[in-house]
């Protein structure tokens, strides 16, 4: 049985001598796992439509519950990615999140809708660290690891000053109230957070601030999936390197 789903490429991985194992995520079926066959071979029509990000209209062969792909056409290249490192980065990110915070077959229009969002902003603007913190932010709360509102849960005064996170819970505190197993974060890191879930991404926040938030987001999906999240390390290295 054919099968044709609009899907981005989350993750290829090499297989065999010139096929590749592709982890797409598709508007119709979810995070699905699908085979392609040549396309490390000099030549291959389909080579396109295995690299990281590729956002095509994929014909799958369906074969007990597997999934084979046997033609493609792009629907947007986001050549951009492939350009620029720090927009590459983010988008990794934006990838790898999604793989992690997902399981397979489970289709969620708002979540595709967000995801080939974040990717467009991240290609075609200028705004890429902003655009991958509301992504994070919006993903943790679809995948049901909200971050509570942004002020102290306990006494629910504004937080001024020292901050406080409990991971186990996604709550915020203020000095006076922290529990022992709350981490500290910074003011910054806080107030970023704050901003953009009140106000969105149309609202300018410091670099500096924007990636103390992202290494904060980090940190905290890789509590919730107990895994690391490489391309985040990556993206930091690389931010790092560039300023």
């Amino acid at each position: 049985m054919e099968v044709i789903v609009n899907a981005i490429v989350l993750r290829a991985v090499d297989y065999k001598d010139s096929d590749k194992i592709l982890t797409l995520y598709s508007l119709e079926r979810g995070k699905i796992t699908a085979s392609i066959k040549g396309v490390k071979k000099s030549g291959a029509k389909l080579k396109f439509a295995s690299e990281p990000f590729a956002f095509c209209e994929y014909v799958l062969a369906e074969k007990q519950g597997r999934y084979t792909v046997i033609g493609a056409s792009y629907i947007d290249t986001f050549f951009s990615l492939r350009t620029n490192m720090l927009k590459y980065y983010a988008s990794a990110v934006v990838g790898e999140a999604l793989n992690r915070l997902t399981v397979e077959n489970e289709s969620d229009d708002g979540l595709f809708s967000l995801t080939i969002n974040a990717i467009k902003k991240i290609n075609y603007q200028d705004n890429e660290l902003k655009s991958l913190a509301v992504f994070l932010i919006s993903l943790t709360e679809i995948a049901g690891y909200k971050i509570q509102k942004a002020s102290c849960v306990a006494c629910g005064d504004d937080i001024e000053g020292r901050v406080f996170f409990s991971t186990k819970n996604a709550e915020f505190y203020c000095l006076s109230c922290r529990p022992d197993d709350a981490m500290e974060i910074t003011i910054e890191t806080y107030n970023a957070l704050k901003t953009l879930t009140e106000r969105g991404d149309g609202v300018d926040i410091m670099p500096s601030h924007l990636i103390k938030l992202l290494k904060f987001l980090f940190y905290y999906i890789e509590i919730k999936t107990e895994t690391k999240l490489k391309s985040g390390t990556s993206l930091v290295d690389f931010i790092k390197y560039i300023m």
